[in-house]
């Protein structure tokens, strides 16, 4: 058992590249995690790791990198960033 399961803990939908940051409404950006990992995430932006739970990762990993080329991102810890985090400029 991981930091994150509980054994009677329900699972919730979680957008991996958070609506907060424009992600999607889509299937391909969504997941079903443990309520508690889901709340404390916030709008932090999807470690690779995350982007694979996706039933299109490639596609998420795409849509992320464009959106941070054509429109950046909201929160300040996410500016300048693209997919994985990394350095944009």
């Amino acid at each position: 058992m991981d930091e994150w399961e509980e054994m009677d803990e329900p699972d919730e939908t979680d957008h991996i590249w958070p609506e907060a940051e424009g992600g999607p409404d889509e299937p391909w950006n969504k997941r079903r995690i443990p309520r508690s990992q889901n709340r404390s995430k916030g709008a932090e932006m999807p470690s690779l790791a995350d982007v694979m739970d996706s039933s299109e990762p490639w596609r998420l990993a795409a849509e992320i990198d464009r959106h941070s080329l054509e429109k950046g991102f909201k929160n300040p810890r996410n500016r300048d960033r693209g997919f994985g985090g990394l350095k944009r400029r």
